[in-house]
């Protein structure tokens, strides 16, 4: 029998959405039964994750998703994949104290990352885009030191407009969000050659929006499907612009 993924979504909605659709591509199967059965709790009542970390007040976010855990641990999930960035931040707090692992989106893309950066360049080099809060936390800085990646950092401005691209995106105005973000993603690429770390998962969409290829992004939606699958005992397959590792 195969494992039961559980989805903690809702954060926001389209791209729990995109990630259920990346999770399927990438899975090696050939008819329904081949792919994994998985139970997706859209939760969205939970506050705004980067306002509760740059205020300090992100207990409600805390309670919140420790119960939507055990929620889908009642349910009797295998795995947790949470697509998600800013809210790993408080996943990390308690994930130790569950039965069962949640797949970490941050580990995840810092590793397709260094795969990725490590192909262009000498000296693996890539652009962190994300929200003000999950930039705050330093959990890709982080993450990205103890790999020997030289993650680049945008100045504070650019945050502000990456907000309101995944605001966009949140309002289901794709062309606007697609619009805006080739603009910031030509900005980056144009000073430094690398790859582009879209580490909000609203932020795949707007690129998908965009109509920019995708060979010189690292989708934190992409590498959660792929590390989820590897954490199931599945071998993903490499055809929605993740590299093996």
């Amino acid at each position: 029998m195969k494992p039961t993924l559980g989805i903690l979504g809702g954060m926001g909605p389209a791209a729990t959405a995109e990630f259920l659709r990346e999770f399927t591509l990438q899975t090696p199967a050939d008819k329904d039964q081949d792919h994994y059965p998985s139970i997706s709790l859209s939760d969205t009542s939970v506050p705004d994750r980067t306002e509760a970390i740059l205020a300090g007040t992100g207990e409600e976010v805390l309670t919140k998703l420790r119960a939507d855990c055990d929620k889908l641990i009642g349910w009797g999930v295998s795995a947790i994949a949470c697509p998600c960035n800013t809210a790993h931040y408080f996943l990390r707090q308690f994930k130790d104290e569950l039965s069962v692992p949640i797949v970490d989106i941050i580990d995840a893309t810092a590793d397709q990352a260094l795969a990725r950066a490590r192909q262009q360049n000498a000296v693996p080099t890539a652009w962190l885009t994300c929200t003000r809060g999950t930039m705050r936390t330093g959990l890709y800085q982080e993450a990205a030191e103890a790999r020997g990646l030289n993650l680049l950092v945008p100045d504070d401005k650019y945050f502000d407009e990456f907000s309101a691209i995944i605001a966009l995106v949140k309002a289901g105005e794709m062309d606007e969000a697609g619009a805006r973000w080739r603009v910031i993603y030509d900005d980056l690429t144009g000073s430094q050659q690398v790859p582009v770390l879209t580490a909000c998962t609203e932020l795949p969409l707007a690129h998908a929006a965009s109509g920019l290829p995708g060979q010189n992004e690292v989708s934190s939606l992409k590498s959660l499907a792929y590390a989820t699958l590897k954490e199931l005992g599945a071998i993903p397959l490499a055809r929605s612009g993740v590299d093996p590792i």
